[in-house]
């Protein structure tokens, strides 16, 4: 039975990729201005009736899903909690405590093959200033975050559906939910975390983007689920850069184990996966009858294709990629923004 009698279902996905959320965030700025040309000045919450992330993504997701509070009545608002504009400020001014950088990268580069990357300290401080306190069951609209389970070998969905709290179902801080979803294998430990309040059961969890890089099939089939009676469902997919790394078969013919999971080589099996598992979500949902799949996407081409290159000059360029996207693609924009407009 639907939660809601809804005949048009609309959805928002954000791949996970790092630093490289500041992709989808601009892009998503541009929404919004398209949106107010069109005098629609609801959040998005308001606007989407689920919104799904992996990784970054489902950090991005978090910040927008849960609404503001009143300093005096402690209310929802109709402003989300974190703003994109805030969110623009993680990615360009916190990036480097999440990923510090240092002369020994190299060197960091090569230990990534025996143990993490990162001290995941740097990150929490972050997640903790930005969420605080705030938890899941708060968000304003439906709502999911991928991660994995590595006790229970299962996906791990973080969800908020519509309608009253259902108290059966785990609580989680959102702080917790975002160092879940981004907790990359080699990059940071897994999240090892507890519901709200305490029932002393744990959850180790990893990074979403194992399951789903592109997070928008889950959306939809979770959309699915909430609204079974709908009759069309559109999908604003933003991805965070496709990688241009080739590999010939000169190069990989005589490659062992440790070749295909090296961090100097970009560690080829995972981005092989991921690029391959996104672009079969595509090609899916480009095919379904009463689904309108919007994707915005573009190869990274003169931007750094690791996830945790957060300096100045790369975040310019990705900054500068966002950019294009939107010019190339202006016509689709504007067809998805005129189809959000009516929400």
């Amino acid at each position: 039975m639907a939660l809601f009698p809804r005949s048009h279902v609309t959805i928002l996905s954000i791949d996970g990729g790092g630093v490289r959320g500041i992709i989808p965030v601009i892009l998503l700025q541009e929404v919004r201005r398209r949106l107010a040309k069109r005098n629609n000045h609801k959040p998005f919450f308001r606007i989407f009736d689920l919104i799904a992330g992996t990784s970054t993504g489902g950090m991005i997701a978090l910040g927008m899903a849960v609404p503001e509070l009143d300093s005096n009545t402690g209310r929802p608002t109709g402003r989300p909690f974190v703003s994109l504009e805030e969110m623009l400020e993680m990615y360009t001014e916190r990036g480097l405590e999440i990923f510090p950088r240092s002369k020994f990268n190299t060197l960091r580069s090569v230990k990534q093959a025996f143990g993490d990357k990162y001290d995941a300290s740097g990150f929490e401080h972050v997640l903790e200033d930005i969420f605080g306190e705030r938890t899941l069951r708060e968000a304003a609209t439906s709502l999911l975050v991928t991660s994995y389970d590595t006790e229970r070998r299962r996906p791990h969905f973080f969800k908020r559906k519509p309608g009253p709290w259902n108290e059966s179902e785990p609580d989680f801080f959102l702080r917790d939910v975002a160092r879940a979803t981004a907790a990359a294998p080699t990059f940071f430990d897994p999240a090892y975390i507890a519901s709200v309040p305490d029932s002393g059961e744990r959850y180790c969890l990893i990074d979403g983007a194992i399951i789903a890089a592109n997070p928008a099939l889950c959306a939809l089939i979770e959309a699915q689920k909430l609204f079974p009676h709908a009759r069309s469902y559109a999908i604003l997919s933003i991805g965070t850069g496709t990688t241009v790394a080739r590999y010939s078969y000169h190069e990989m013919r005589r490659w062992g184990y440790l070749d295909w999971v090296s961090p100097v080589k970009g560690v080829p099996l995972s981005s092989m996966t991921t690029d391959a598992q996104s672009e079969l979500v595509n090609h899916q949902l480009n095919k379904l009858r009463g689904v309108r799949y919007y994707r915005f996407n573009a190869p990274l081409l003169g931007c750094s294709e690791e996830m945790d290159d957060a300096g100045a000059r790369n975040m310019l360029q990705l900054s500068r990629l966002a950019y294009e996207i939107i010019q190339k693609n202006s016509d689709s924009l504007d067809e998805i923004c005129d189809v959000l407009a009516r929400r």
